[in-house]
Parts: C-alpha cells; structure tokens; sequence
C-alpha cells in the first residue's frame, strides 16, 4: 500500500490535499501532515490544503485555491472515504483522486482507495508510511501528525490503541514533535467553554437501558458563543466514563435544520447504526446527519436496544 501510495504521489506536480468537513485533529493533522512529508520528500511539488475551519484550527490556515490548480492535478482526499463528505467538493476537478482513510466506510469516487481500518488514525497510517519508508520528518511535520493521533486514539485510551500507535508516537516525539504546545492547545479552554461543559453535565438525559443523550437546537451555540462543531463533537464525551453508562450520543441542530449525531460507546461496536441512518465512523465512536428529531428517536431507540443487550449479557 505505502509503495502505490508514493508512486502515485511521484507522478504529480500539483497535489491539493482536502479532508471531511467540520475537521477534528486526525482531520487535519493527516492533510497538514501529509503536505509536509510530500514537500520534505518529493522535489518539484506545489502541494496545496483546503477546507472549511473548525474550532480546532490552531494547527495551520488552509489556502486559497484557484480552481484552475486542479486542472491535471491530484487530489488526495484523507481521512474519509464518502464523496458527501468531503469538504471541498473541487476534488472532482482533479485529474485523479486518492483516498487514504482508516474507518470503516467504502468509497464512491476515488480512483485510489488506500484503507487500514485497523489503524487507530489517518495520522497514524502516515506515521507508519514514514517510518516504514524512512522519509524525512521534519518537527512541523511530527507535530501534524502526533495532535491526530493522540486525538483519535482519545489521549492513548481507546481500546484501539495498539503498539504501534505508542511506536508511532515514540518515532514523532523523536522527530521533535511539539508535544506540549498540542496538549496545551487541547486543555485549556475559554469561559464560556467551560461553561457549556457544565450544562451538559447538568443537563443530559438517559433511557430506560441507561443510554446518555443530549438534544440541543441551534440557539444553544449562541448561547455560549460557541460553534456548532464545539456544541457537537467538542461536547459528546462529557457524558462519557460515567458508571452504568455503557453508550452515549450527542443530537445538535446545524443551522441548515439539519441534525448533526455524535455516536459513542465504551465497548460495544455501534458504527452498524452509524451506517444506517447514512454516516459512518470508528466501532465505538461515529457519527450521521438526520433531518428531522424523529429520526433522533429511532437512533436512540436502535441504541438502547444494544443497551439493553448490554445490561442482559452482564
């Protein structure tokens, strides 16, 4: 895989990077990681990144792209693998499109699909790739690809981690990753931040089998002067390691009417929901878009039936 993967880089001068929208860490620490390994490695490359901005943005700035830069150039799309879910829908100018991704979603666009999903991260695929290969990894580099993987791996807790994840992180550390100013970036947190976290502590409801849940509408950002992204993905865990909780999911209103799902689980795998209401994700923590609050109902429904599971297998 790593082989095809630098081969198909090698035969290209214009790269442009793109990523899912509503980026986490993984998100855009694989685009901004990638780009620098391509320029450390390849000579003669315009490498270009794209996308939408989230509240975890401090990594880098995206760039401007002309649209006439795609025309004969690869597009490498990372960390997705659904074309609707690429931010950035300009990929479809590219000459040729490459997908490299580590969940458990099936493509309907690229030309070259390069999956592992039993790699814990994207960012740790092109750690790998990189140490696998002996590339250059400069710090700027390291430091991408180390806030993706130790955000995806949730700080070296999910049961995917594995040893080549902490071999992984080991190998950017020594490239001088920059270790503290990540974990600094992901710790300390604004007010109104801290604020929203206590609503949702105070505030989450549960279901007759103990599954966790917040229904937020699109006023609750305003609120708390905050994005949605922070109201959704950046607010789902603070119903997580509570004792008796075995699933908890996040329901947020974007500002399209649109109902954006946080999934998550201790231990049992929920992606098979996920997938059904049209979205995907790791086993333990996924995600969809819904249109209505009734579809809300059916996930939690599904949800609490695997609960109910749960409680019975003891």
């Amino acid at each position: 895989m790593y082989d095809k993967i630098l081969k198909k880089i090698g035969e290209y001068e214009k790269i442009v990077i793109h990523r899912h929208v509503q980026p986490d860490l993984d998100a855009y620490g694989s685009q901004l990681g990638l780009r620098q390994l391509i320029l450390e490695n390849f000579e003669g490359k315009t490498v270009k990144v794209v996308g939408d901005q989230s509240a975890l943005d401090f990594l880098a700035d995206m760039d401007e792209v002309e649209d006439a830069f795609y025309e004969g150039a690869l597009a490498i799309i990372v960390d997705v693998a659904g074309s609707d879910r690429v931010s950035d829908q300009r990929f479809k100018l590219a000459k040729e499109t490459m997908v490299i991704d580590h969940h458990r979603n099936g493509t309907d666009f690229a030309d070259h699909f390069f999956q592992d999903f039993d790699q814990i991260a994207t960012c740790q695929i092109l750690s790998d790739l990189a140490m696998q290969k002996g590339l250059s990894v400069s710090k700027e580099a390291a430091t991408y690809l180390f806030a993706g993987l130790v955000t995806d791996s949730g700080r070296f807790l999910y049961p995917q981690t594995s040893t080549l994840t902490f071999k992984a992180a080991a190998f950017l550390a020594e490239k001088g990753a920059r270790v503290q100013y990540v974990y600094e970036n992901l710790y300390v947190e604004d007010l109104n931040f801290k604020k929203l976290k206590g609503y949702f502590i105070n505030a989450f409801s549960t279901t007759k089998n103990n599954v966790a849940y917040m229904k937020n509408d699109s006023t609750l950002k305003d609120k708390y002067n905050v994005t949605t992204f922070t109201v959704s993905r950046g607010m789902v865990n603070q119903m997580s390691n509570i004792t008796g909780i075995p699933i908890w999911v996040n329901f947020t209103e974007n500002d399209d009417g649109t109902i954006l799902c946080e999934l998550r689980s201790a231990k049992e795998s929920i992606v098979h929901i996920a997938k059904k209401y049209g979205g995907g994700g790791h086993a333990l923590a996924c995600g969809c878009t819904v249109h209505s609050w009734q579809d809300t109902d059916s996930i939690l429904s599904d949800l609490d039936d695997i609960a109910e599971r749960i409680q019975n297998n003891g």
